[in-house]
């Protein structure tokens, strides 16, 4: 005889107060050779620790996630304004830097005036996240196979059925990444004039959620 089973995905969420600040630096710079670019890159990188340094922080808080370095073109035309090709004019440098900080507006606010005043055409993403995810995912995951249960008990009540064992899960994993963000600074300029009470920020809760799918035997009443 053919086993019955019922498929239910169930859905796991939480809500989590996050316990850091995420600091993400985005440099792009044009320049006229390729060896300035790399150099300013490496100066970069090294204004950053000092600033970490300077605020009494390590250093290697400061990670670099994007690094790049490639030919700067522009469109040619004709007086007549008829499209001839591409003319190579330079090198564009694309370098993203990220800082995960305690949450303390006092303490960011430095950082993003010493980034403003050392690094140039510099902006700041400023968010909140979890400095370790995976309690949280656990936790989440839990919710989604009990809810999976409970949705498929409901089914199987409602077809003159009771629920039998658990006979396949299936979980994609994912890599769930959460953050919420709090705050866009364009410009040196804006972030030179930044004060504590403009970063005066309470973040929101950050959700976290996922889905399992979920396969139980149907039993006859």
């Amino acid at each position: 005889m053919e086993e019955t089973t019922i498929s239910v995905q169930g859905k796991g969420a939480i809500h989590v107060v996050p316990d850091v600040t995420r600091l993400e630096v985005t440099i792009e710079q044009w320049f006229s050779d390729y060896g300035k670019a790399f150099a300013q890159a490496k100066e970069n990188s090294s204004w950053m620790v000092k600033i970490l340094e300077y605020n009494k922080k390590p250093g290697k808080l400061a990670k670099t996630v994007k690094f790049n370095i490639e030919d700067y073109t522009e469109n040619e035309f004709t007086d007549s304004g008829k499209f001839i090709g591409k003319r190579k004019k330079g090198y564009m440098l694309e370098q993203e830097i990220k800082v995960d900080l305690p949450i303390d507006n006092n303490l960011v606010n430095c950082i993003v005036r010493g980034i403003g005043k050392f690094i140039p055409s510099a902006q700041i993403n400023i968010g909140y996240t979890l400095q370790d995810e995976r309690p949280s995912q656990l936790k989440m995951l839990a919710r989604a196979v009990s809810d999976a249960k409970d949705k498929a008990k409901i089914m199987a009540e409602a077809a003159g059925c009771e629920l039998g064992k658990v006979k396949k899960i299936d979980y994609h994993y994912q890599n769930i990444h959460v953050m919420s963000q709090a705050r866009y600074i364009h410009s040196n300029a804006e972030a030179k004039t930044s004060t504590p009470g403009s970063l005066d920020i309470t973040p929101d809760d950050l959700v976290i959620s996922d889905t399992v799918d979920v396969t139980f035997e149907l039993l006859n009443p």
